[in-house]
């Protein structure tokens, strides 16, 4: 094989890893949702949230869905309609949102000390902006 050819073989075998390994499942995920009767809700907490040591339970109309740590995220798969997530750590923060069929939205977590207690929030966030800050963080598997 001549060593044009090799080059070229070998971009394609590196493109084609680097696609495999990119953000298609999330593509994917986000295809198979808006095909079902569920929504997608990503559920991210940032590296530069204060109070880092301090876990925020996630809690869906008081069900129990996950934890975030500081630089974590999940994907939350839930059904339509009208849902109340809640931050807990020392206190707690609630988050209305109603939910539509084959949507993803973005909830960012965040935690502010305030004297002697951790104050969580939850905020929805635009889908860019939400999209842009789940690709640096560490995927938890809840719920999948």
């Amino acid at each position: 094989m001549k060593p044009l050819s090799q080059i070229r073989l070998l971009t394609l075998l590196v493109l084609m890893l680097a696609s495999a390994c990119s953000s298609t499942q999330t593509s994917q995920e986000a295809a198979a949702i808006a095909s079902s009767n569920v929504s997608i809700v990503y559920l991210y907490r940032t590296h530069d949230s204060s109070g880092g040591a301090v876990g925020v339970d996630i809690k869906d109309n008081g069900i129990d869905i996950g934890t975030l740590q500081d630089g974590t995220y999940f994907i939350y798969h839930a059904n339509p309609g009208q849902h109340v997530f809640t931050a807990t750590t020392d206190t707690s923060s609630t988050q209305n949102l109603t939910l539509q069929v084959g949507a993803t939205y973005y909830v960012r977590a965040s935690v502010v000390r305030s004297q002697d207690l951790f104050q969580p929030s939850l905020a929805v966030v635009y889908y860019l902006q939400g999209q842009a800050a789940v690709q640096n963080l560490n995927r938890l598997n809840y719920h999948e």
